[in-house]
């Protein structure tokens, strides 16, 4: 979806389409988590199964973990079992990998607005949920404790503290007129698909939406699908899409899939 320049993006929002609210607006806890965590190169990366989440270096479902119940490190009583993510269940029957969130199953591990457990953390609007922590979105940079499109930004082009004079294209510094989309600031984007210049410039995405045809949408991930290639958990007006880094993904858009 816009591939490369999709950059910066669970429950989608009940109001759907785009939204105008600026991402710099994020709410939530933190959950004493660093918004620009340590992200080793991708080889070194954990790799787990669909909906699990990295405990301590562990792979883990925390749906029915009765150690790591809901989320990491909560552990349930002798004799009580885990079941959608809640000790002794009684709550919602979830998929698998799915927990019960006040009534609504949520794959904790992918969701930005509830990474890692049931309103637990929310991510930056430059982070995405990866294994239940809030990375840096595909395609950004950890420069100290934000994450940065080092192809664009001016402070930072083609590395991180890399200033430049005029524009940074490509992530290299040159003169404004070598920028043949649209300069922001000294960032040359393309503002159809850039989450932080999405339609306009310094009209930022919020964290559970990517930027698609100069418009703000929300995404969820497709919960239990590997692909979208037969998977029925998104509703008819929100297309499955499989979305680059971000997995088989639920986007609230009258668009087509972006490919």
């Amino acid at each position: 979806m816009f591939l490369a320049m999709l950059l910066w993006m669970p429950a989608c929002s009940d109001d759907g389409g785009p939204d105008g609210q600026d991402a710099g607006q994020d709410g939530g806890q933190d959950g004493g988590q660093d918004a620009g965590s340590d992200e080793g190169p991708d080889e070194d990366k954990l790799k787990c199964a669909l909906a699990e989440l990295d405990c301590d270096g562990v792979c883990t479902d925390v749906s029915t973990d009765v150690d790591n119940c809901g989320r990491c490190g909560e552990a349930c009583a002798i004799g009580q079992t885990c079941e959608s993510g809640l000790c002794g269940g009684g709550g919602v029957s979830c998929p698998p990998g799915s927990i019960d969130c006040n009534g609504e199953c949520l794959d904790v591990s992918g969701d930005p607005e509830d990474c890692g457990g049931c309103n637990l953390v929310r991510c930056k609007s430059f982070e995405h949920c990866e294994l239940g922590k809030c990375v840096c979105r595909p395609g950004l940079t950890k420069c100290g404790v934000v994450c940065v499109d080092t192809r664009s930004d001016p402070a930072h082009c083609g590395g991180c503290d890399q200033v430049c004079a005029e524009v940074c294209t490509g992530g290299v510094c040159g003169a404004a007129a070598a920028c043949t989309q649209e300069n922001c600031s000294g960032a040359c984007v393309d503002l159809t698909v850039d989450p932080q210049n999405c339609g306009s410039c310094g009209h930022a995405c919020l964290v559970d939406q990517i930027c698609y045809a100069g418009g703000c949408w929300d995404y969820q991930p497709a919960q239990g699908c590997e692909s979208c290639a037969g998977c029925t958990w998104c509703e008819t007006v929100e297309p499955c899409c499989d979305l680059p880094d971000y997995g088989p993904s639920c986007v609230d858009s009258p668009q087509p899939c972006p490919y």
